[in-house]
């Protein structure tokens, strides 16, 4: 990393830009028209060490994130579901308006947003050749039918390309155990 100072009084002092405080309510008015389902996020903050998104329900996931960090749900507006795979099965969290969630590195969850909801998301920047990975399970089976797993550079562009990829090949989203196929994720209507 390299820093740029500046002299003032003989003082070597760093030249950092500081962004200005945000309206967070302005900006997502301002922004409405630029979140698209299946994640239908957007940053708020692009930062180097973390980055903080805004996401707005409804969502369209049927996928499982997985990453070797922590995150960290702050819900401004409307309750939300996060599905966690604990062991063999699936614990549902609800996370009401006010309401903060942690999710510990390594843990695969899927947030669930119904219409009219508003969350903040802030998550640690990944280095590179750190995975993100974007899991699918059988609803049938519970076996892995694919584990997309790539460096993210982009957050908001990546994700929504590897679902979207994933659910317009039958052979990918086919189960290879039982034969069942993975459907494309629909809004969430409700909790």
């Amino acid at each position: 990393m390299s820093l740029t100072l500046y002299a003032r009084r003989n003082i070597l002092m760093p030249m950092t830009r500081v962004q200005s405080p945000i309206n967070v309510e302005k900006w997502i008015e301002e922004n409405a028209d630029k979140f698209k389902p299946p994640v239908s996020n957007r940053y708020l903050y692009d930062g180097r060490d973390f980055f903080v998104m805004v996401i707005k329900g409804p969502n369209a996931r049927n996928d499982f994130h997985l990453v070797d960090s922590e995150e960290y749900f702050y819900q401004l507006k409307g309750d939300i579901k996060v599905r966690i795979r604990e062991g063999d099965g699936i614990v549902d969290h609800i996370v009401r308006e006010g309401e903060t969630f942690f999710i510990p590195p390594n843990v695969p969850h899927s947030p669930q947003r119904p219409p009219d909801t508003i969350g903040l998301v802030v998550e640690r920047r990944r280095g590179p050749g750190e995975k993100e990975h974007v899991i699918f399970y059988c609803e049938n089976c519970e076996a892995v039918v694919e584990d997309i797993h790539f460096d993210c550079k982009d957050i908001v562009d990546h994700f929504s390309k590897a679902m979207l990829e994933f659910w317009n090949d039958d052979s990918r989203r086919t189960c290879k155990k039982c034969g069942k196929k993975v459907e494309k994720a629909q809004p969430v209507k409700a909790l």
